[in-house]
């Protein structure tokens, strides 16, 4: 299926221009969220008043069922809470399901668990494209039980979209926010995701307006691998997966940035080296060593010779990243779309970024070939960038200061 696309931004320049107003974005979203935790019981009834009455009816009438629908899965939040698992992939799992039962399209804000209903929103796509009239509802579900919700008309091209949002507070669920927007651009890819635009102007220092939904299904072992060897690793402060390396050659990786990466998750906790300008460290050779070859089959020889290692004291010196090696934010993240297990015990997967922000489900596409080991842990073999999108203009990645930045900016 080709790509089907709607209403695009007139260009000038650089600066997008589209009919109607300012847009804000889903970190607003939380952000409004968060403020909305701080409210007094009180207060709560007194807002709830006011929206309503301030809303038309559609607004209202939504409200109430989004609001009816969360009482729906009531037990299944309890039952999470009671448990401490509020922020667990199996809560947005069940309520995914259940508002899956109850006939709504619905998947989880991340796009890490399958859509349900996925069809719904595919046909909606198609007809969108075609310039027809039609409707969807997305949920997109959130930690701590709570969703957004985007309910979707299509006409001659274009799409509305109206975004609220419901939290629980005080063991009862609300929808506090709601926003409506004409989408500035919008698109419906090969693969299954849908892009949606709202417009920001020039110089707007919010969050991106663009949203992304996996709408067709991946393969659950795709989602098994991504989870496992690719989403903690991702393309945020590391090169891993936009290079290629392999256990012959790890010159190109960046060992200082998987360092932190690996640190973290073998202790759940981020390295015990406070960040700030001119900062420099040196780390016993044995600690370093350890973290790496965690998933690295890599000599000690290897990494002497990628990184600066101080042989009379046995020690690697260490600098964290700071404000001149910052990476731009809203970064990709990785997605496993395909794999074949190999006759040395290795799988290799296809790995694709999905960068929101640019609206591209493959903003690049390597092979990553991983070594599952018998105690339950892996070692990453190699990578192979196969593919850059043409069509980008810029890239998230920073590398790290070279010794003569370094000495400008200390």
């Amino acid at each position: 299926m080709k790509e089907k696309g709607g209403r695009q931004c007139r260009k000038a320049g650089k600066e997008k221009f589209c009919i109607t107003g300012v847009r804000q974005g889903i970190i607003l979203i939380l952000f409004l969220l968060v403020i909305c935790t701080g409210c007094s019981s009180d207060r709560h009834e007194e807002t709830d008043k006011e929206d309503r009455e301030s809303g038309g009816s559609e607004q209202r009438e939504t409200a109430e069922e989004s609001e009816n629908l969360a009482e729906g899965y009531r037990e299944i939040y309890e039952q999470a809470a009671e448990q401490g698992l509020l922020d667990s992939s199996d809560l947005k799992q069940d309520i995914i399901e259940y508002l899956g039962g109850m006939g709504y399209a619905a998947v989880d804000a991340e796009n890490q668990i399958n859509m349900a209903n996925y069809r719904q929103v595919e046909e909606f796509c198609v007809k969108a494209g075609e310039g027809g009239n039609t409707e969807t509802t997305i949920f997109a579900v959130l930690d701590k039980g709570g969703f957004i919700r985007y309910d979707m008309e299509a006409e001659n091209g274009g799409i509305h979209v109206t975004v609220s949002t419901l939290q629980w507070e005080e063991n009862r669920p609300r929808v506090c926010w709601h926003h409506e927007f004409e989408a500035c651009s919008w698109k419906y890819t090969e693969k299954g995701y849908l892009f949606i635009e709202e417009y920001h102007p020039q110089g707007y220092d919010g969050a991106p307006g663009e949203t992304a939904f996996r709408v067709k299904p991946l393969d659950q072992k795709c989602r098994e691998f991504s989870r496992k060897y690719v989403y903690p690793i991702g393309y945020t402060r590391n090169n891993m997966l936009i290079t290629d390396w392999n256990e012959q050659d790890y010159s190109k990786l960046e060992l200082y940035d998987l360092y932190e990466i690996f640190y973290y998750l073998k202790y759940g906790q981020y390295v015990p080296y406070e960040a700030y300008e001119g900062a420099e460290y040196e780390i016993p050779a044995g600690e370093f060593e350890e973290i790496i070859r965690e998933h690295f089959r890599i000599t000690r020889e290897q990494i002497v010779v990628n990184t600066v290692y101080y042989p009379d004291r046995d020690t690697y010196r260490y600098r964290p990243r700071w404000l001149h090696d910052s990476e731009e934010p809203y970064e990709p993240y990785a997605e496993v779309v395909d794999f074949r297990a190999q006759d040395d015990g290795t799988v290799r997967l296809r790995v694709e970024a999905v960068w929101e922000e640019k609206m591209t489900d493959h903003a690049v596409t390597s092979e990553l070939v991983v070594r599952p080991l018998e105690n339950g842990g892996f070692s990453y073999v190699s990578n192979q960038v196969i593919s850059w999108d043409e069509s980008l203009e810029s890239f998230w990645y920073s590398p790290r200061l070279t010794e003569e930045e370094w000495e400008k900016w200390n």
